[in-house]
């Protein structure tokens, strides 16, 4: 018999607890499961299927195979179909239809957690980023510091090298002298590493700047060729430079990170090619740079490319060269000197500017490595006191390059004519007379050394004079590219003729002022070359006339 129930008052009849208890855990979003003290599941409410994803009939009666501590909170991970999931676990002890049981509610924490785990590896990458660049701080920083150490001493030995080799301390046998020149080539060449080691640490410190105004890149390429030189010719090899006739002759670049780029790229061909081989630099302009070429912007690019005819590099070695302290197996890198640090100093120089180096190498027939700089379509900045046609640097000290040129013309004439006539220059040259081979060169260097001294005297400003001597070389260069349409000689071939005047100019430059670091050579080179690639221009627009209209008899 059931007991009586007390009188109403006239409310409604509440449900149950449990009821009650039910309708609100059913519009939980956190998943709420109620387990007996078996650990079997007698209740799930639509938030637990979905994190389960099985079905609250498929869920009752099987068992939660979940710890469960009272009071405490837990983290598990529910397997489901493909995927897992981390939830958070909470339980309560509950009456559940009379029998005890818990009341376990689960929350979903698996995007937390995954951000929580990001953002533990992007501190970790922060530190790790951080301990790097400060150990790269202390290295660079170390490195400098050495590098400078080292430098004050190499400095005084190379000094007190030279004070005897003047015979500061008396007159020296020919054997002594033979062991200072080797104390002295040690001692150089051991400054040059010292010097590239501090390059590479003040890269990679981020403390070496560089600029990017417009240049004129011919003049940095003679420059380069004229250090260069020497070593070339002691290697038994041939030195020469091409220019395409549509290459745009301005970068945006730093003339003088040019300029040692390609003293180190010139310098590493000249190691590695045999005797009797040949270095050339080639300048271009190309819209579509190589693949591998890391560059940004669509613009023309000029592209100053290093050719070899060594032994070339394996395809698993080109990008190894550029690596710090690495050299490439070229098959003649025993016995070589270098640190290993030139193409890599090379390449971070080249990307400073917004360029790059890349490599090219094929085994048994050579090496090719380009720099690629921006093409300016600003004119050249100017010089240091003036320039001469706006393009090229004046510098005090250059007239006594031109002057020491106007004593060594008739040597520069003799040894043009010579090569003309041994080397492969024209088919023809070997049967010509010397008056025929030499035709205008003496008169064309005589007024190129003439323009070098005038320039320094006109502080590089407006002058009749030099105005003048253009109209003479202008007219020179014309009668001998007619001179040269007559004994049918080709573009091809006056090119060439060209490129060895100017080796030769370069070479008594050489022999005048043989100090590396002398700059009124590097500045007389940018003029040089201005008005030697004025006066092709000229003999070859007069040999292209002269040729189209026939041959004169």
């Amino acid at each position: 018999m059931r007991p009586e129930s007390p009188p109403s008052d006239g409310a409604a009849p509440q449900p149950p607890a449990q009821d009650v208890l039910r309708g609100i855990v059913e519009h939980l979003a956190d998943g709420i499961v109620v387990v007996d003290r078996a650990g079997t599941i007698r209740f799930v409410n639509p938030a637990a299927e979905a994190l389960f994803q099985r079905s609250a009939d498929t869920l009752a009666g099987a068992p939660f195979g979940f710890p469960l501590v009272a009071g405490g909170t837990t983290e598990i991970e529910v397997v489901r179909r493909g995927d897992v999931v981390t939830a958070e676990l909470r339980a309560v002890d509950i009456v559940w239809d009379g029998v005890q049981a818990s009341l376990v509610s689960l929350r979903d924490v698996t995007d937390r957690k995954l951000a929580e785990e990001r953002e533990r590896l992007l501190g970790e990458e922060r530190s790790a980023r951080l301990q790097a660049e400060a150990a790269s701080q202390a290295k660079s920083q170390f490195l400098t510091m050495m590098s400078h150490e080292l430098r004050t001493p190499l400095n005084a030995v190379l000094g007190y090298a030279d004070l005897l080799s003047l015979g500061i301390g008396g007159p020296l046998t020919d054997a002594q002298r033979q062991q200072l020149e080797r104390i002295v080539a040690s001692g150089r060449h051991l400054l040059e590493l010292v010097n590239e080691i501090l390059d590479l640490a003040r890269v990679e410190a981020g403390r070496l700047t560089v600029t990017r105004v417009p240049i004129a890149v011919i003049p940095a390429v003679d420059a380069a060729l004229v250090l260069v030189q020497p070593m070339a010719e002691a290697h038994g090899l041939t030195l020469s430079a091409r220019v395409d006739r549509d290459a745009r002759l301005v970068v945006l670049a730093d003339e003088h990170r040019v300029r040692q780029i390609l003293v180190n790229l010139l310098s590493n061909a000249v190691k590695f090619t045999p005797a009797g081989g040949s270095v050339t630099v080639v300048v271009e302009t190309t819209a579509r740079p190589d693949a591998e070429a890391k560059l940004h912007g669509a613009r023309p690019w000029i592209a100053l490319r290093v050719q070899d005819t060594g032994k070339g590099i394996a395809p698993d070695q080109l990008e190894r060269v550029f690596a710090p302290f690495v050299q490439g197996d070229h098959g003649l890198t025993r016995g070589r000197d270098g640190s290993g640090l030139g193409l890599a100093i090379s390449r971070r120089l080249a990307r400073l500017m917004s360029g790059d180096v890349t490599a090219r190498s094929t085994l048994g027939e050579g090496s090719t490595f380009t720099v690629w700089l921006p093409a300016a379509d600003a004119p050249p900045a100017p010089g240091r006191l003036a320039s001469l046609s706006g393009r090229d640097p004046v510098v005090r000290g250059m007239g006594e390059v031109g002057d020491a040129l106007l004593r060594e013309v008739e040597t520069i004439v003799d040894t043009f004519v010579e090569r003309l006539r041994v080397e492969p220059v024209a088919d023809a040259a070997r049967d010509l007379r010397f008056s025929q081979l030499a035709d205008h060169a003496a008169t064309l260097v005589a007024d190129i050394a003439g323009a070098l001294m005038v320039l320094e005297d006109s502080a590089g400003q407006p002058s009749s004079i030099l105005d003048d001597g253009a109209d003479i070389r202008r007219l020179v260069a014309e009668r001998h590219g007619q001179q040269r349409a007559r004994l049918g000689w080709t573009e091809d071939e006056l090119r060439r003729e060209y490129v060895v005047l100017r080796e030769e100019l370069l070479r008594a430059c050489r022999r005048c002022f043989p100090r590396d670091d002398d700059e009124r050579v590097f500045e007389a080179t940018v003029v040089l070359g201005r008005l030697l690639e004025d006066a092709e221009r000229w003999s070859l627009r007069a040999l292209a006339q002269a040729s189209s209209e026939g041959p004169v008899r």
